[in-house]
């Protein structure tokens, strides 16, 4: 079990400390899918955005339980890091709702900024003006699979809805 941890905990720091933004921690893993190496990954999305050092600590199904005995900078540490991260902006998708040029599209954008929230609580709506254009798009998607799952969702109420790729923010963060 030690091995384990400090295996962890050294994959973790290189990552948090290395600089690169390409690399994907939840990647570690590869299958052959026809002629291409492909990405598993290998990580659970249930803890996404939660605090690792308090799972790590809780008792599992077998009653074991892991003592972290570390300096609180530790945390603190990789707190920053993630926050830090958060607050630049990385490549993803989002759905495009909206896209006019018309008179009244200032107003037709305002009244969808508006509208969206209640059809689709905790999608975030994003409404630009890129001259001539006001547009409205909906959403922070990693991959474009979970873009074409809203893409579904949304098409419905706005048939000439799109996806596009564009900077996107991080998911937020829980408080540690």
């Amino acid at each position: 079990m030690r091995n384990i941890t400090i295996c962890f905990y050294l994959t973790l720091l290189t990552f948090l400390f290395s600089g690169t933004q390409s690399v994907s921690f939840a990647q570690i893993g590869y299958e052959a899918q026809d002629t291409i190496l492909r990405g598993v990954s290998l990580v659970d999305s249930s803890y996404l955005n939660k605090n690792i050092f308090s799972i790590i600590s809780e008792p599992s199904i077998n009653r074991s339980k892991v003592t972290i005995k570390q300096s609180p900078h530790i945390a603190q540490a990789v707190y920053n890091q993630i926050l830090n991260a958060s607050l630049k902006k990385v490549n993803g998708y989002r759905i495009r709702v909206f896209f006019d040029n018309k008179q009244d599209a200032r107003a037709k954008s305002q009244a969808l900024e508006q509208s969206i929230p209640t059809l689709f609580p905790g999608v975030g709506v994003y409404r630009t003006y890129d001259n001539p254009y006001f547009k409205v798009t909906i959403g922070d998607y990693r991959s474009r699979s979970d873009a074409m799952r809203m893409l579904r969702r949304v098409e419905g109420l706005y048939p000439t809805a799109f996806i596009v790729r564009e900077p996107i923010n991080f998911p937020p963060l829980e408080q540690l």
